[in-house]
């Protein structure tokens, strides 16, 4: 057939030279690069049980998502887009590799009950067509930004953009020979790709195929970006307003997840529990949400001798993951080469990948050693994987590696560790900034990692914005069991630049900082750093942060009684803020002095604040904010027998217009109103209140 084709080639071009009609041989179409998991596993050898791409264990789609996801592909739109969302170690990218692998064979390989394995069966995308399907994860790394301004697909295309929020801005100085003269603006930034294939859509060129655009990305409101909200660029081509939460593995599941693990290991022959009721007692001491990613390491620790009577942490079978890793680099990288491997890998694993490749002699330990690839036709050129998944990999980075079992000539101690993340940041700042935003997100419950691996590095001021970002973003996921943590931050950062300089990022950090003391009740320290804000400048930035922290102080001190520091705060911070974009704080920090009131029996003072709320507008917003203040007025109202003055507010709620979430509160209040008004009646009991939202 080849010959054949070359044949007729030949004879076209002769036929052009002859009649002045020679055909230019067409280019071929420049096509999105995927991850081959069949021929690139992401860290063969060492962790790789683990990774979602081993399909390790079987698989139980929840049903509910299934339908979503065949809704979502079968949709008419020529583009679509879709974001789930779900913790580190939830599944989600198993469950897109699932969909992947169910569209380009046209047969599923899971089931949708933990009893039966009946196969899910695949509609085409028509009656018409049902053409296969290229699905994948995208290489965005490997993908350069001008494919996508070319590009035109040859058939139905499922793409998956995993991390999402980690290429969005990726803006800052990336690793030499990643560029290839691009503007590296848009060489990574998810929204301007989405952006631009919404453009090629409404102009025809995807003919007649579909091409869908799955994102998988943490919770993504705790990420300080705005990536989400810029892909919002046609509401038609979401296949959800809302990002679709993954939904969470059944009991079932998670034991047959465990005893797949416990038949894949050679070394035990019993499976060390012997009911599901006492696995998932145990896995709920070591994780409370219960992941996928974490009943694998439970079970995988529970075949160690004497684990099934353990009483295992998150840190326990964290670090016995990681021990066996580093048994496997040492067998794999020898003697010789194992500590150079720990430090590569440290590297890879900061930047996720995009930093670490190393000049090696072909006959070098690690070069065979299943711990990296070899770039095609770039001799010497040694690329190691990053450890994977990211909780792990994240624990490697964190661990003080002083655990047994780890040979001290490994080992990488805290001032190597930090030297390694200043060379990693030097080259690869968006990687290490996600990196440990991550942390923040997996790792805050132990933040003692945030001097010994972030905070004392002396870092340049090239991409101090970004560092300036991460800090921010960092303490944004801190509550009160952080506090120590949170303060380390906010005094580092005050502590770099002149006063002048991160205004914005200081003021952010503040608030939080604020935010933190508040739910712990020290308003005597929240109180310096409130005055500290007001050095800050007057930007809009910054007074919007003023006005979220007082919010914070008003809320707290009212939930504490202290009615009066909570008045003036309020009076001070917020009364004198005339501007249409201060009038949602200003009604929730006023909100928080009506409860305050109506719980201290000050009705007078409580009535006279709620009804000035009427002064803040109109908005929608006001609108829903007055409502669920009415409710909690009929609330405290009626439990001080004020039958009365509840009815009236209750009647008054009626003009609050009709929205959904209006109309929801104004039937929360007749419900409450109705409830009460019984128990008051001779001869009925006295109920027990219900706690309205604020």
């Amino acid at each position: 057939m080849g010959f054949s084709l070359n044949v007729l080639g030949w004879i076209r071009n002769v036929a052009g030279q002859i009649f002045g009609t020679k055909t230019a041989a067409r280019p071929p179409s420049p096509e999105p690069v995927l991850l081959d998991f069949d021929h690139y596993n992401k860290q063969p050898g060492l962790f790789q049980e683990f990774h979602f791409s081993e399909r390790a264990t079987r698989y139980v789609m929840d049903e509910t998502l299934w339908r979503d996801f065949e809704a979502f592909y079968r949709a008419p739109q020529a583009l679509s887009w879709w974001l789930i969302t779900g913790k580190a170690g939830s599944g989600k990218s198993r469950a897109a590799l699932e969909f992947c692998r169910a569209l380009k064979t046209g047969k599923a390989e899971f089931c949708f009950t933990d009893e039966t394995a009946e196969p899910v069966e695949i509609k085409p995308v028509s009656d018409e067509d049902a053409s296969a399907w290229k699905a994948g994860f995208l290489n965005l790394t490997g993908t350069p930004f001008s494919t996508w301004k070319d590009w035109k697909p040859e058939q139905h295309t499922l793409l998956i953009f995993d991390r999402a929020s980690r290429h969005y801005n990726d803006d800052s100085r990336l690793c030499t020979g990643w560029q290839d003269g691009e503007d590296v603006r848009h060489r990574f930034n998810v929204a301007e790709i989405i952006k631009l294939l919404v453009t090629k859509a409404e102009q025809g060129d995807f003919g007649p195929f579909h091409v869908r655009l799955l994102l998988l990305e943490r919770e993504y409101q705790q990420l300080d970006r705005d990536w989400y909200r810029d892909m919002c660029v046609d509401s038609s081509l979401h296949f959800r307003e809302k990002p679709t939460p993954l939904p969470p593995v059944t009991p079932k599941g998670l034991f047959r997840i465990a005893q797949d693990v416990w038949k894949n290991t050679d070394d035990v022959l019993d499976e060390p529990c012997a009911t599901s009721d006492v696995f998932l007692e145990k896995l709920c001491s070591v994780d409370s949400d219960q992941r996928p990613l974490f009943t694998m390491l439970l079970a995988t620790a529970m075949t160690t001798d004497g684990g099934a009577e353990f009483a295992f942490t998150q840190q326990d079978v964290l670090k016995l993951a990681l021990q066996n890793g580093y048994g496997r680099i040492l067998r794999l990288a020898g003697e010789e080469s194992a500590a150079q491997a720990m430090r590569i890998l440290a590297l890879s694993t900061l930047t996720g990948g995009r930093l670490g490749a190393c000049d090696l002699d072909k006959n070098h330990a690690l070069w065979n050693s299943g711990l990296g690839y070899a770039a095609n036709g770039e001799e010497g050129i040694f690329y190691p994987c990053p450890v994977e998944p990211e909780l792990l990999g994240e624990s490697f980075i964190l661990d003080d590696m002083k655990q047994d079992g780890i040979p001290e000539d490994m080992r990488i101690g805290d001032d190597e560790m930090r030297a390694l993340i200043v060379k990693a940041w030097e080259t690869c700042s968006p990687e290490v900034a996600y990196f440990f935003e991550c942390c923040g997100q997996d790792f805050s419950a132990d933040p003692t990692w945030i001097k010994t691996r972030l905070l004392n590095c002396r870092l340049t001021d090239v991409d101090a914005p970004l560092y300036m970002r991460t800090a921010v973003n960092l303490v944004a996921c801190f509550n009160k069991g952080q506090l120590s943590a949170a303060q380390k931050i906010y005094e580092h950062m005050n502590s770099l630049g002149n006063a002048g300089m991160f205004c914005h990022e200081r003021a952010e950090v503040a608030t939080n900082l604020i935010r933190i003391y508040c739910e712990a009740g020290m308003f005597d320290e929240a109180s310096p750093v409130f005055l500290i804000m007001n050095t800050l400048g007057e930007s809009e930035d910054v007074r919007h942060c003023r006005a979220a922290a007082s919010v914070y102080l008003v809320g707290g001190l009212c939930k504490a009684g202290e009615l009066v520091r909570a008045r003036v705060m309020f009076e001070g911070a917020l009364a004198f803020e005339e501007a249409e974009e201060y009038r949602n704080p200003k009604a929730l920090a006023l909100i928080s002095l009506i409860n305050g009131y109506a719980k201290a029996g000050d009705f007078d003072e409580a009535r006279e604040l709620f009804e000035s709320l009427t002064t803040y507008g109109d908005s929608e917003a006001i609108r829903l904010l007055r409502a669920k203040a009415s409710v909690n007025m009929i609330l405290y109202y009626c439990k001080a027998g004020h039958l009365k003055e509840a009815l009236a507010i209750r009647e008054s709620m009626q003009a609050l217009g009709d929205e959904a979430k209006v109309r929801e509160e104004i039937i929360k209040a007749s419900k409450f109103f109705d409830f009460f008004a019984a128990t008051k009646q001779p001869g009925s009991e006295e109920a027990r209140p219900v706690a309205a939202s604020a």
